[in-house]
């Protein structure tokens, strides 16, 4: 029976909007375990761009950063990977980047969702990259 990584995340979703944080980055993380051992990449990424937001919103540099950079390099090897995924998941490594001091490195990533979010017509996020290339 296949897993049911839409439901994972629904509810990884419903716990961080209730502000169970603690229980979103649980069910994120057994979402990114279940999706390893199924071989399901997209989904891994997935759960590893949410690990990387919450991680950094705690504090926790080198775990957002390394969930990030594991999730841009998956949808970068995914040949059906969709731009608007990939833009994510460039803001969450660049995010994880300048918290981490790596300010040059962050810009290039912000560069390249910049050009995803045009591409993909989301307007917040041009906007977003915009800032911090005006910033950084």
């Amino acid at each position: 029976m296949p897993v049911d990584f839409e439901g994972m995340f629904a509810a990884a979703r419903a716990d961080r909007n209730a502000g169970r944080c603690d229980d979103a980055e649980r069910a994120y993380a057994a979402a990114a375990e279940q999706a390893r051992s199924e071989k399901e990449p997209v989904a891994l990424a997935h759960a590893l761009r949410h690990i990387s937001d919450l991680a950094r919103e705690r504090g926790s540099v080198a775990e957002a950063l390394s969930s990030a950079t594991e999730a841009v390099a998956i949808y970068r090897e995914q040949p059906g990977s969709r731009p608007l995924d990939l833009a994510n998941a460039l803001r969450l490594n660049a995010l994880a980047l300048s918290a981490a001091g790596r300010a040059d490195e962050a810009r290039a990533l912000w560069q390249d969702a910049r050009r995803l979010y045009a591409q993909t017509g989301v307007i917040a996020g041009v906007e977003e990259a915009d800032a911090r290339l005006s910033t950084d």
